[in-house]
């Protein structure tokens, strides 16, 4: 247990460095001047007309969260670890984004009502109607912002290749290290698009589960997947014979600071539960974030804790050397 609180101190203190990346908590401060979210603040006038509260306490938020992307969401068999049903089955869920659920819920005086959602289902189901929402650690691009609107950030994140430790990738410094490599990463997520920066890649296809990515880099049918930081360090803690590789400014992908930064996609013009979910989350500071991952990094499923102190901690001092 000494060990495994160890690795995750390191862990955090890592993140400590990318909590700030983002600056501003809105969505709307990308690097353009142009405001994303302009057309829905446009329609503002129209829904002020509309004083019906529809979000009273007593109200179950449906939530869409893919449930199978630790720390942020896990599935398990039962409540430990604080975890809660996911609905229509047997089966639970916990990590990062269940708690920032349970505390937008318990704040508003709602139900929660997870449904498990296919990342590719996940903004559709919210422009249908379907979900009142998804907090399953999607970040903000302008390609999703056509479609939804976003709340304030709940988690900020870094991009990185996660490989095996014993392959010649381990020691890569850029994108050009890369050349040729069979890469991929999830379905219908923001990394997906940026394996075609990788010179001469061999794009494989993606995939919906993050257990299965890191399966296939351990194999070797991968040699690399891209995905976050987070993601990256839990799949270490869980996979002892993977590494991930960070890029200095100018040699890995170029990604707007904002898809790195995870919000709650919500439908167009929905004033009233954009409003209530950023109050909860303005309350966080970057501390209460940190506590609430370090729980869910302790909490998370390990196939294999053996000598991962050690893994993680020169991981985590290569990081911040880097950056």
């Amino acid at each position: 247990m000494k060990k495994r609180k160890f690795t995750v101190l390191a862990l955090v203190l890592s993140f400590a460095f990318i909590l700030a990346a983002c600056g501003n908590n809105k969505p709307n401060d990308t690097n353009s001047s142009e405001d994303p979210n302009a057309s829905s603040q446009a329609s503002e006038s129209q829904e002020a007309s509309n004083t019906e509260e529809k979000y009273p306490a007593g109200y179950t938020l449906r939530v869409g969260m893919n449930c199978g992307a630790a720390p942020f969401n896990w599935t398990q068999d039962d409540d430990s670890y604080n975890g809660y049903p996911i609905d229509g089955t047997q089966q639970f869920v916990a990590g990062y984004d269940v708690e920032m659920a349970r505390r937008i819920c318990d704040a508003n005086g709602w139900k929660l009502q997870v449904i498990k959602t296919d990342w590719d289902g996940m903004i559709p189901g919210v422009v249908s109607g379907k979900l009142d929402c998804c907090i399953s650690t999607l970040g903000v691009t302008k390609e999703r912002l056509q479609s939804v609107d976003f709340s304030h950030y709940y988690w900020n994140n870094g991009c990185v290749m996660v490989v095996r430790k014993d392959s010649k990738y381990a020691n890569a410094t850029s994108l050009q290290d890369f050349d040729g490599a069979k890469v991929t990463s999830e379905l219908v997520s923001i990394w997906m698009p940026l394996v075609d920066q990788i010179p001469n890649v061999d794009k494989q296809p993606g995939l919906s589960d993050m257990s299965q990515l890191l399966v296939g880099v351990s194999s070797g049918k991968l040699d690399a997947i891209i995905t976050g930081l987070t993601e990256a360090q839990s799949g270490c803690m869980s996979n002892p014979d993977l590494t991930y590789v960070t890029f200095e400014e100018g040699k890995g992908f170029d990604v707007e600071l904002s898809a790195l930064c995870a919000a709650i996609p919500i439908q167009k013009g929905n004033t009233e539960l954009i409003e209530k979910c950023n109050k909860v989350i303005d309350t966080l500071s970057d501390q209460d974030r940190l506590d609430i991952m370090t729980k869910a990094l302790n909490s998370q499923p390990l196939s294999d804790g053996s000598d991962a102190e050690a893994i993680q901690a020169s991981e985590t001092e290569s990081y911040n050397d880097e950056h």
